[in-house]
């Protein structure tokens, strides 16, 4: 089996964005490339809530450079890596992400680098939290978030008590009308998933929240087996 190229994965991850036909009856075929696309959109999701960091001013990088024994001035260093990190692809600046993570809570902790995203940066409103409960006969519950942002729309699933079981599981949102329905995309469910929908939707009403058990068919329709459900309010 030919799988899914590894750029593609991360701007998936990355951008949120729902595959195209044949990516997504691979992924849901496909383990192996299912289980990467789940473990970068951890990634992702841990580098969209990192604060912005803002470089201090040379003088506190020599402060430190004098303090700690470099050779090489730390603002040089920064201005190699930034320069270097134009050329990176999708699937580096995850890792690009993650490294960046890890060296702004070091820096974080010499005190040298400044938090600016909750001065400058409007935060995510939480329009609505729904409770994800079990349909009949079955097993599970969980929570969706609607989450407004100036990036547009969220839904933040996460789940758990999930059978663990051959396919996959997958986020619907139904209309209210009970005949049309959008896949959201697959869910991880241990970890769970946050997808972008469009601003227009719920007020559409898309507002039925369903995650079904999907068998590895091929059958990109709704399998009919609901497991969990709730409704995000009007």
């Amino acid at each position: 089996m030919t799988h899914l190229d590894d750029e593609l994965l991360a701007e998936l991850a990355l951008d949120a964005r729902t595959p195209d036909p044949g990516a997504a009856d691979h992924l849901r075929l496909c383990d192996r490339c299912r289980e990467s696309l789940a473990q970068l959109q951890e990634v992702a999701q841990v580098r969209a809530e990192l604060p912005r960091l803002e470089l201090p001013p040379a003088h506190v990088w020599d402060q430190i450079r004098s303090e700690v024994g470099l050779s090489t001035p730390v603002g040089e260093a920064l201005d190699h890596a930034r320069t270097r990190s134009r050329g990176l692809t999708r699937r580096s600046l995850a890792l690009a992400a993650s490294v960046a993570a890890v060296l702004g809570l070091g820096a974080g902790v010499a005190g040298t680098l400044l938090l600016t995203d909750r001065d400058r940066a409007p935060s995510n409103t939480v329009e609505a939290v729904i409770r994800l409960e079990p349909l009949a006969g079955k097993t599970g519950d969980g929570n969706a978030d609607l989450i407004r942002s100036p990036a547009g729309n969220e839904l933040k699933v996460a789940a758990s008590g999930l059978a663990t079981t051959p396919g996959f599981y997958e986020v619907w949102l139904i209309n209210v009308d009970g005949k049309r329905m959008v896949s959201l995309g697959v869910l991880n469910p241990r970890s769970g998933g946050t997808f972008q929908i469009p601003t227009e939707m719920t007020a559409e009403g898309y507002r039925i929240v369903d995650v079904s058990l999907e068998p590895n068919d091929g059958n990109p329709e709704h399998s009919h087996d609901s497991i969990i459900r709730g409704t995000l309010p009007s």
